[in-house]
Order: C-alpha cells, then sequence, then structure tokens
C-alpha cells in the first residue's frame, strides 16, 4: 500500500511538473512596450468586441486562455483570415529594404507578415509555431520556417543555433561541420540525399532535437535569402517528407490551438508528378541527376527524365483544422464565425 501511495504521488508530481514547464515554455506574450498601432487586449471581453475575435477562431479554433494579448507578437498573419474577419488600420507595403518596425508586408508564407527588426532564439524545449512544405527529397529531418502566428507549433526540444552566413557558399556549413564530426555513418556524397543524413541521422545520433539558424548576416530587411522575416530551422526527429511529420497522420507530434492546446488534426497530401523542391538541381547535378529525383517526373527510366522540371508550387503546405468549438467554451457574448476552416502554411 505504501508502494503504491508512493507511486501515485510520483506520478502526479511529475504530471504536475510536466503542465508547469509546458505553460512555461512559450514565448512571452506581451514582450514589447510599443505595439506600432497593433492592438493589445487586456481581457478577453475587448478581444470579443473586436474583428480578432474571428481571426483567432479561423486561425487557432479558440480564444487565447491567457491575457493580455498583443498583436504585435505575431510574425505572420493569415491573409485569407484577415481579410474575412474584415480587420483594417494597416496597410500593406512590399517586403523592401524599407521595411519599418511593425509595418503589414505581403510575401510570407500565410501572405503577410509583421515586421521586427529583431531576433531571438529560442531556449531548450520551447514551443513555436512553424510553417514547412514537403518534399519528397526530405528524408530525414523536417525544415521549417519560424512563424510565429501560424497556428501549427512544435516542441523544439534541445536545440542547437548556427549562423547564416551571407556568403551563399558558407549556407550551413558550420552547422555541417558539426553535426558530421564522429557521426557513425558517413553522409552520402548525393544531393539532397546528403542533407538528410547531416541534419537528421546525424544530428539524431548527437541528441539535438531541433537546428536554429539565425537570420542572415547583413540582411536588409531581417530574414533569409531575401525573404523578409525568415528564418530557417530544423526538426531532426521527423521527417519532412511528410506534412505531419511521421507517415501516420494521427501520431503526428505537431499541435494546433492557442498554445498548442491540442494535437494537430493533420493530413499527409499525395506528391503531384512535378512537386519537388526546385525546378531543376544546381549545376552539374541538373545534368547528371540528383539523389533521389527531385520530383516523380525527374525518375527514370527513361535517364533524359532527369531533364524535366519540378514545380515547388505544387507541393502542399501543411496544415491543422481547427475544429467548431463548442458555444459553452466560448466567452459570452462571443459572436465569431467558428465554422471549421484549413489553416495553410
Amino acid at each position: 500500500w505504501l508502494l503504491c501511495c508512493a507511486t501515485l504521488c510520483l506520478a502526479l508530481v511529475v504530471s504536475f511538473a510536466t503542465i508547469q514547464s509546458q505553460e512555461g515554455n512559450f514565448e512571452p506574450q506581451c514582450q514589447y512596450d510599443d505595439d506600432y498601432g497593433w492592438p493589445r487586449f487586456h481581457n478577453a471581453e475587448e478581444l470579443v468586441a473586436s474583428p480578432w475575435s474571428t481571426y483567432f477562431m479561423k486561425v487557432y479554433g479558440e480564444m487565447p486562455s491567457k491575457y493580455p494579448v498583443c498583436i504585435y507578437d505575431f510574425w505572420t498573419i493569415d491573409a485569407s483570415a484577415y481579410n474575412e474577419a474584415n480587420i483594417t488600420g494597416h496597410k500593406v507595403v512590399p517586403p523592401t529594404a524599407e521595411l519599418k518596425e511593425g509595418d503589414l508586408f505581403s510575401g510570407t508564407n500565410l501572405g503577410l507578415g509583421i515586421y521586427h527588426g529583431s531576433w531571438k532564439p529560442l531556449p531548450d524545449h520551447a514551443w513555436v509555431e512553424v510553417a514547412h512544405v514537403a518534399f519528397p527529397t526530405e528524408l530525414q529531418g523536417y525544415w521549417v520556417w519560424r512563424a510565429r502566428g501560424s497556428g501549427v507549433w512544435a516542441n523544439i526540444g534541445k536545440t542547437k543555433v548556427f549562423p547564416t552566413p551571407s556568403d551563399p557558399s558558407q549556407i550551413h556549413k558550420e552547422a555541417i561541420a558539426f553535426l558530421v564530426q564522429n557521426c557513425s555513418s558517413k553522409p552520402s556524397i548525393g544531393w539532397p540525399r546528403q542533407e538528410s543524413d547531416i541534419f537528421g541521422f546525424c544530428a539524431r545520433e548527437k541528441g539535438i532535437d531541433s537546428i536554429q539558424f539565425e537570420p542572415q548576416a547583413g540582411e536588409q530587411p531581417l530574414g533569409s535569402f531575401g525573404l523578409a522575416g525568415a528564418t530557417e530551422m530544423v526538426l531532426t526527429n521527423i521527417d519532412g517528407m511528410y506534412n505531419c511529420g511521421v507517415e501516420d497522420a494521427s501520431i503526428t507530434p505537431l499541435r494546433e490551438g492557442w498554445m498548442a492546446s491540442r494535437q494537430c488534426d493533420c493530413e499527409n497530401y499525395e506528391y503531384t508528378e512535378s512537386c519537388g523542391l526546385m525546378r531543376r538541381a544546381p549545376f552539374p547535378l541538373s545534368i547528371m541527376g540528383s539523389d533521389p529525383p527531385l520530383c516523380k517526373l525527374q525518375q527514370g527510366p527513361p535517364f533524359w527524365n532527369r531533364w524535366k522540371a519540378c514545380d515547388p508550387l505544387t507541393c502542399k503546405p501543411t496544415s491543422c483544422k481547427p475544429q467548431r468549438r463548442s458555444m459553452a467554451k466560448m466567452p459570452t457574448g462571443q459572436t465569431a464565425s467558428i465554422e471549421t476552416i484549413s489553416v495553410q502554411v
């Protein structure tokens, strides 16, 4: 009896500690003093009275559980949900070097973004919102954009941060050198299989759950590869060839809702014949052929199929589907639309 009691007490302590840990592993809400013209909601009543309540229901499927809530915290804005909620007050500007703090700009993975001129890495075991597109060549490791506001969550576990140099020939070089050191399996010489071996197998063997890349050095506006606000991450323990990170979507580790409140209702989409990371592999692989082929169209025989062009725009982004929330769970006076939608990222 004493043993059972002790076991039960230990389980309760572990469970309570896990809940506390999860609650504390999110980026702070309203962490900036200046909201740059974006609304700050101090309680649920203020949010319910705003068109942003419709936006939250469409993107997260529920209202926030913790206040205050600051829209400026978001780096990415779902353009479809934004327009459907009839939100106004900010002019959409192009993502040029003239972007200013707090500007609403076009061209992100969700259509719109709020510009932030500074970036901080995430600590171990943080929850982060991400954006991902499934490519058939992403055999191991799950490459994402860090995208606060996307509505798709992942826990980064034990993480390590690397720079993104301005010189394209040096991109990922420091991370690769670290990961291949003492790796028990020599990475393939073929590309893009080599990336999967390094950022999948070798990273897992080192006990690294995620890789964070800093914004590209010298980039203005802040971002990577000419994309404003964009920074790369790799979730090493799941595989990017699946939208949900795993073959069985019902066990995806991705989550949805406000503060990752529930498992992502995720779907692994079928690839189109032309779905691929890029149109053709870099020279000379564009002639010799990549390993594996970038898309189904490039598979042989005949060997000249390798010269066909893939189309990245036909690849499907990962999405969660916020479900209808019970009216009983909504704050008094909630009038926002709650139809089920698919959040595209």
